[in-house]
């Protein structure tokens, strides 16, 4: 007859008995490569002394993430169609942009803060410029469409009805 118990430690107990002989025998396997005090003392401190460049490598890991976000959302925004938007323009934003990406490839943490905000002034110059136009052009509509004369060839009817019990 054989046991095994695992308990919540990782500690492995195993006994075996032979029971034509009753004899019994025990062995427990326990996980020795625990951490010592001073070994989590020093990691503690070697993450301490490194927390400064952890912090500044995280700030530049989400800068480039909101940076390749916003070249994506520039580049979607730019295939799109207005008439509304100058060239000149259109042009300038897409020169910003590929000063953005030059500078992301470069991987210029300095240059694709300034960059970014360059490119966020004139993306929203024009994105202003597309609701300003588009809005008065769709208010207009809008208008024309709504004094338009009931046509007869609607298909609307009037019904009475009455409720039964």
């Amino acid at each position: 007859e054989v046991t095994f118990d695992i308990d919540v430690n990782g500690i492995v107990k195993v006994s075996a008995k032979d029971k034509g002989t009753n004899k019994e025998q025990h062995i427990t396997i326990q996980n020795s490569s625990g951490l010592s005090e001073e070994e989590i003392d020093r990691m503690v401190k070697d993450a301490e002394a490194h927390k400064a460049e952890d912090e500044k490598r995280k700030e530049d890991i989400e800068t480039r993430n909101k940076a390749e976000n916003f070249i994506n959302q520039i580049d979607v925004t730019l295939k799109e169609e207005n008439a509304n938007v100058t060239p000149e323009q259109k042009a300038e934003v897409q020169k910003l942009r590929d000063e953005l990406q030059e500078a992301l490839d470069k991987n210029d943490m300095a240059g694709l803060k300034t960059k970014m905000e360059a490119l966020e002034q004139a993306a929203n110059a024009m994105a202003q410029q597309m609701y300003q136009q588009g809005g008065a052009a769709q208010g207009n509509q809008g208008y024309t469409g709504s004094t338009g004369s009931t046509s007869s060839n609607d298909d609307v009817m009037d019904a009475d009805f009455q409720e039964k019990n």
